[in-house]
Order: structure tokens, then C-alpha cells, then sequence
């Protein structure tokens, strides 16, 4: 055999490991949330995990890492090797990182790669039955009448809900006092037993609440009504234009991931969507599928950015 064949034979033996490695994916992917289960983070994840998995050919193991919140799961992600194989569960937090934390040493917007948004979860003022208003309208007058009187309850300082609420203050120059529970449950219990007069939360979990007349809906903060509250108008038709918040899930990575990779996750996550029983599930946990790319949600994260930092500005909420 001439000696230029047996170079090349052996080139190729020697090649052809490396071709092998460099497909994606050719071992399991770890998709890591910054909360303890049952959030949407977690639910989100723990849907979407299954069909992928199915669809990349390989295991989509979900770990939830509670020790430092968005910002050391972040992080750790961030620091992770550049390949696609560590995912996040990304949600409007790592928007609102940029602006409430002064000393972060980590920075979720350079430092992780958009892949795909997942979808949408509507949020809804709400107000305790016994409070006056039944509008936005009557709302936003009794607080100017009464200033500092009215209260509202969040699930905690700096999150989407509270800045949600702090963005209604602002637009509409009213002091309304901030009350910080801890989680979702322990706000809207304070608020079904009188002790503040509205609250801002993630439409399913208040939909109990509204039906059994416990909670009275004044507006969605979605730019259309939604379906499952036809009756109760936007913010947008209560009176503020551009008025529009959503809770929302996605999936990021490390970046620096080749995008031959990215457009990988971002083609598979798509097509795990377009399952009718996985978008179905979604629709049962209270997310409504909402795909974008790679591009598309880092555009929409920019946004979230912008809009979120405004409301830290007025809130002068932040964390050192």
C-alpha cells in the first residue's frame, strides 16, 4: 500500500473520535432551575425535559440547586464549559438581576446565552372583595384620596409581581404600600383575609380564588383579555397605555456556546413545543406557549430589562 494511503487511513482513524465528540448532543445535558420544585421555573423545566430528551436522542436530567437564587445558579451555569450541555431555566428574574442587584459580580445578560422562550403566564390585579374599587379607575382614586393608606401584598421584595405593582405606582403617581410576604400562597392569603387591599399575581393560582369570589379581578396585564377572565379588562383599556407584563419561562445556556449548537436546542426545543400533549400540559400548569428563538428572546430579554429597571428605579428597591 503506497505510504500517502496509509497516511490517510490513518488520519481518518485518528480523526475520526474527535468527529465523533463533536457531534451535539452525545451525552446527557444537565437543565439546572434556580428554585425548589413547583415553581414555574421547575414545572416549566420538568415538562419540557421529557421531549426533548426524546428529540436530542439523549437524557435531559433536571437538577434544582436552592443555595443562592438566581444569581448563583446563574453564575454557576455561566462558568459552566461553553457547550451546551449545562441549560438554565430562565425567567423574568434574570431580567430583573441587572438593575436590583448593586454588587453582583455576575451579569445574567452577558454572561448566558438566550436559546428559545418557552411562553407566557398572564398576571392580574387583584383586590380583597371588601376594598371599594371594582376599577383600575376606582382604584388609582382611592389611593390619591387616601395616600399611604392602601397596601399591597407581593411574594417578596424585587420580584416580578412586586415591580409589576410598582410599575402601576409609578404610572400612575399614587403611593400604595408595598407589604413583602414570602411566596405566592402567604400573599394572597393575606389579601383574602383583609389584611392588605390588592395584589398582583400570576393568573392560575388566583383563578381559585377569583371563582369562589375570594379575590375581585380589576385588570389583566396582558395586552388582549385573557380567556379564562373574558370579563376583566386590560391595563391597557383601564387606562395605561403600553402596559404589559407577562411571567415567563425560557431556557438559556453559557455563553460562548457555538451556535451550530445553539441552533440545536433552539430547533428541538421548538419541535417539543409544536407536540400538541406537551403544549397541553403547559396549558394545564397555566403557560401558554409562546415560542422564540434564539434571537427573537434575547431581543424580548433586552425589553424585559428595560422595563424592569424602571420599576427598581421608583421602587428604590435593591439588594447589595
Amino acid at each position: 500500500m503506497q505510504s500517502w494511503i496509509k497516511s490517510a487511513l490513518l488520519f481518518a482513524a485518528l480523526a475520526a473520535p474527535a468527529l465523533a465528540q463533536e457531534t451535539f448532543p452525545s451525552r446527557p445535558i444537565h437543565y439546572v432551575v434556580a428554585s425548589a420544585p413547583g415553581g414555574i421555573a421547575d414545572i416549566s423545566a420538568r415538562l419540557l425535559a421529557p421531549r426533548l430528551s426524546q428529540l436530542l436522542g439523549q437524557p435531559v436530567v433536571v437538577e434544582n440547586r436552592t443555595t443562592g437564587g438566581i444569581l448563583a445558579t446563574g453564575e454557576y451555569v455561566a462558568r459552566a464549559s461553553p457547550d451546551g450541555y449545562t441549560l438554565f431555566s430562565a425567567t423574568p428574574q434574570v431580567a430583573i438581576a441587572q438593575s436590583l442587584y448593586k454588587k453582583a459580580t455576575f451579569n445574567p445578560r452577558r454572561e448566558l446565552a438566550p436559546v428559545a422562550l418557552i411562553g407566557l403566564i398572564p398576571n392580574v390585579l387583584v383586590v380583597n372583595p371588601k376594598t371599594p374599587a371594582t376599577s383600575v379607575r376606582e382604584l388609582i382614586e382611592l389611593a390619591r384620596a387616601h395616600p399611604g393608606k392602601l397596601n399591597y401584598s407581593s411574594t417578596g421584595a424585587g420580584t416580578s409581581v412586586h415591580l409589576t405593582a410598582e410599575l402601576l405606582k409609578y404610572r400612575a403617581q399614587v403611593d400604595i404600600v408595598h407589604v413583602p410576604y414570602r411566596g405566592a400562597a402567604a400573599a394572597m392569603s393575606a389579601l383574602v383575609a383583609g389584611d392588605v387591599d390588592m395584589l398582583v399575581d400570576s393568573l392560575p393560582p388566583s383563578l381559585p380564588h377569583i371563582r369562589a369570589g375570594r379575590a375581585r379581578p380589576l385588570a389583566v396585564t396582558t395586552p388582549e383579555r385573557v380567556p379564562q377572565l373574558p370579563e376583566v379588562p386590560t391595563m391597557i383599556e383601564a387606562g395605561f397605555p403600553g402596559f404589559e407584563v407577562w411571567g415567563w419561562s425560557g431556557v438559556a445556556t453559557t455563553a460562548g456556546t457555538p451556535a451550530s449548537t445553539l441552533a440545536v436546542l433552539e430547533t428541538e426545543i421548538r419541535r417539543a413545543l409544536e407536540d400538541r400533549e406537551t403544549a397541553a400540559r403547559y396549558e394545564r400548569a397555566g403557560l401558554t406557549v409562546h415560542f422564540l428563538g434564539a434571537q427573537a428572546f434575547g431581543a424580548f430579554w433586552d425589553a424585559e430589562i428595560e422595563k424592569f429597571a424602571l420599576a427598581v428605579k421608583h421602587s428604590g428597591a435593591t439588594v447589595e
